[in-house]
């Protein structure tokens, strides 16, 4: 099996909104093949002003070469009322960035939402990190996968109208391939959650080659990542 085969068997989504846990991309990045409060710092929902309904889409293609990956889809938000999301339409897919034959060995995106109305998008982003932190603490995956949050808490990156936090995460692998040295242990993750007064999204960006190397990845690229993004797929109704 190649490694593209490996990772799109492997994508998988975990239950609820728990894709902090990156359960599913264990084998494409090189892990096995046997199968808080919110941060300090920005303006808050003060900060957000309500620029009329949006919804969110999926492009085929975002950010100068990530493709939408057929057959792949990433889990959809559920229970939005307990989030402050209300009349919700859920959007999720994931982007990879590749070469035919493997595309995603420039990157990956996961990109889960959902629009409607929220009325303080702040909680909205705490409460989601709130569910995470959760769900990772309920133990390990259906994989073996550990998740376990990093820092103080999810840092502040929100801007451009809309409250944006991210926290890092260590995904530790238990895997058979994990044991024998044939692969990665852990993966340092970045993972984002923005709201506006619309929409709701958690963005997981993933460099894949950085992965296997043993590399953490940056809350500030994630941001930024996110932000472009955010950009692209949320437009006027």
């Amino acid at each position: 099996m190649s490694d593209n085969q490996r990772g799109r068997k492997a994508v998988t989504a975990v239950a609820g909104i728990g894709i902090v846990a990156v359960l599913g991309v264990g084998a494409y990045i090189g892990f096995g093949d046997d199968s808080s409060d919110g941060g300090g710092g920005g303006g808050g929902s003060a900060a957000v002003k309500d620029d009329g309904p949006h919804k969110l889409i999926a492009p085929k293609t975002v950010l100068d070469g990530y493709k939408q990956l057929d057959g792949i889809t990433s889990t959809e938000l559920e229970e939005h009322a307990r989030f402050g999301v209300h009349e919700a339409e859920n959007v999720q897919t994931v982007y990879g960035n590749g070469s035919k034959g493997d595309d995603m060995g420039g990157g990956m995106i996961q990109f889960t939402g959902a629009y409607g109305k929220i009325a303080d998008p702040e909680k909205t982003v705490d409460a989601m990190f709130t569910d995470l932190s959760e769900k990772a603490e309920k133990g390990p995956g259906k994989g073996g996968e550990k998740s376990t949050w990093l820092g103080d808490g999810p840092e502040d990156f929100s801007a451009d109208g809309a409250v944006l936090k991210c926290q890092a995460s260590r995904v530790e692998d238990s895997s058979t391939a994990a044991r024998k040295g044939l692969s990665p242990k852990e993966a340092r993750l970045a993972l984002c959650v923005w709201a506006d007064h619309s929409t709701v999204a958690v963005v997981l960006p993933m460099d894949t080659r950085a992965i296997k190397e043993g590399k953490a990845a940056s809350l500030d690229e994630a941001a930024t990542t996110t932000k472009k993004l955010r950009k692209e797929v949320r437009v006027k109704r």
